[in-house]
């Protein structure tokens, strides 16, 4: 609990909550419960006379010009709305008297009022049908106690005297449990604002939520590594298959660079060598992860627990003396079977061009690569035994080259090929191509390539654990980093491809 209490973890569980809030506030002030309200603003306010005083100079023409009392009026269109939840009704007008608002214009004198409700409340001209239902008198305009439901309203258009513009009119009066507010209005010549009061509020605060994110998640922590999102420290073996060693190797030192205070140790030894080693303790061991070329047998252990991360390419590599450059499935099987019948022990079988000894290189019985190997190409038959990993066979011949020999990694496959002007050997794509004086050949006419599935050399790795690794220790935190995290850029090559893709999910799980 107490390594869960990092600064950056509290700050990204304060910044989520941030973000939260102000998604819900937004919601809540949008359809927040109100009291009774009366609302009101000036939707126009025009000033129709010749006088100066007040707004902007303007040419008048027809009646205005002549009208009595119009030479310096002003038109004003005031809406008057139910701004909160509740029904106001006739007695919820707290005013002294028959009128339930009135209506200040300052300095200025009405003239003469219109009554405009909304098509489809026309029976709020009931209110007004009493001559004495509206009074004026120089700057006063009292209004009858209308009742409105939730969001309706009614306008007035007021003639005012006197040459100003109607800008500091006010709306007086009572409500119980309520009040009066002025609303926010939009003049007919101003554009609207594109986002709200409170959408700007909440984009705002969205936006240093996710800056504050990015920050936790870029910024370095502390020199142990725990400050940063993902990073555990501690020790941690790597071990098993030679193949898929060098990938493993750079996602681990990779995570050491992101993460300081863990140190991953890479021990490649062979996938059932690294089995073997994960379960010969009688304790768990939850520092130690085996990858394998393919999976493990059914039944193997109860302890091992293992997840694919990744499809990989195989290849049959020979000498480059050899002008060999395609090799059919049952070549392949003539060149490593251990019967004598059917085995092919010169290349001249093959292309005469290379009258030459065959030297099969294989890997020892340890090796995922061999499983999967004599699994493909093999089927029932098997490879010669040899006494002892990494001996060889003569072909009986006092002095003679050995024509069959197992080797512990992919790496002396290769390196021995290289050497050896007849050797052919099977090691990933990786090291085919990267040796010097070995070139890969095509199996059946396809060459080896991870985006071909006519290719048929290829295997899944998978990491396996003893037993399912414990949430917020290194073996968890490493393969979350390496399967789905910023380590599974280091398996996207021309030779290996991440499990975890729309694409390769399928063939992972064939």
């Amino acid at each position: 609990m107490t390594g869960w209490l990092s600064a950056g973890n509290i700050v990204a569980v304060v910044t989520t909550a941030l973000g939260i809030g102000a998604s819900v506030g937004a919601v809540w002030y949008e359809r927040r419960p109100r009291r009774r309200q009366i609302g009101y603003r000036v939707q126009m306010a025009i000033r129709v006379g010749g006088g100066s005083r007040g707004g902007r100079s303007q040419a008048i023409f027809g009646q205005f010009t002549n009208l009595p009392g119009s030479s310096d009026a002003t038109l004003v269109l005031l809406r008057i709305e139910n701004y909160g939840a509740r029904s106001i009704t006739e007695a919820d007008y707290t005013n002294n008297g028959p009128h339930g608002l009135t209506v200040d214009v300052a300095d200025l004198a009405v003239r003469s009022v219109v009554v405009i409700p909304e098509p489809d409340e026309l029976h709020l001209l009931g209110h007004f049908a009493d001559p004495d239902s509206i009074r004026y008198h120089d700057n006063l305009l009292h209004l009858p106690r209308v009742p409105l439901n939730p969001g309706q309203h009614y306008k007035l258009l007021i003639l005012l005297a006197g040459g100003g513009a109607g800008g500091n009119l006010h709306v007086r009066g009572g409500i119980r449990d309520g009040g009066i507010v002025e609303t926010e209005s939009i003049s007919v010549d101003d554009k609207p604002p594109r986002f709200s009061r409170p959408a700007r509020l909440v984009m705002v605060m969205l936006t240093a939520c996710v800056v504050a994110l990015a920050a936790i998640i870029l910024i370095p922590g502390d020199d142990d590594g725990r400050g940063r999102v993902g990073c555990v420290g501690g020790q941690l073996t790597l071990t098993g298959s030679t193949a898929f060693a060098p990938i493993v190797r750079a996602a681990a030192e990779r995570y050491q660079r992101d993460c300081p205070g863990s140190t991953i140790t890479s021990d490649a030894r062979g996938s059932e060598a690294g089995l073997r080693e994960l379960t010969a303790s009688g304790d768990p061991r939850t520092d130690l992860i085996a990858f394998s070329d393919g999976r493990v047998q059914t039944g193997a252990s109860p302890r091992l627990w293992g997840q694919a991360v990744a499809l990989s390419v195989f290849a049959l590599v020979v000498n480059n003396h050899l002008t060999v450059t395609n090799l059919a499935s049952e070549q392949i099987r003539g060149l490593y079977t251990a019967d004598p019948a059917g085995r092919i022990g010169d290349w001249a079988r093959i292309s005469p061009r290379d009258p030459v000894p065959v030297q099969a290189l294989s890997r020892t019985g340890d090796s995922g690569t061999r499983q999967a190997f004599d699994a493909l190409f093999l089927g029932g038959d098997t490879e010669p035994a040899t006494s002892s990993p990494g001996g060889c066979l003569g072909d009986g011949v006092a002095g003679a080259m050995a024509a069959y020999c197992q080797l512990a990694s992919s790496a002396e496959v290769a390196g021995r090929v290289a050497a050896l002007p007849g050797a052919v050997g099977y090691v990933d794509l990786r090291a085919a191509r990267h040796t010097p004086n070995v070139h890969p050949v095509s199996i059946d006419g396809h060459a080896p390539s991870i985006h071909d599935s006519g290719y048929r050399f290829t295997e899944i790795e998978y990491a396996y654990t003893d037993g399912k690794p414990a949430p917020g220790g290194l073996a968890d935190a490493f393969l979350s980093y390496l399967i789905t995290g910023p380590g599974r850029s280091n398996l996207v090559t021309d030779d290996d491809q991440p499990c975890y893709t729309p694409d390769n999910l399928p063939r992972c799980r064939g």
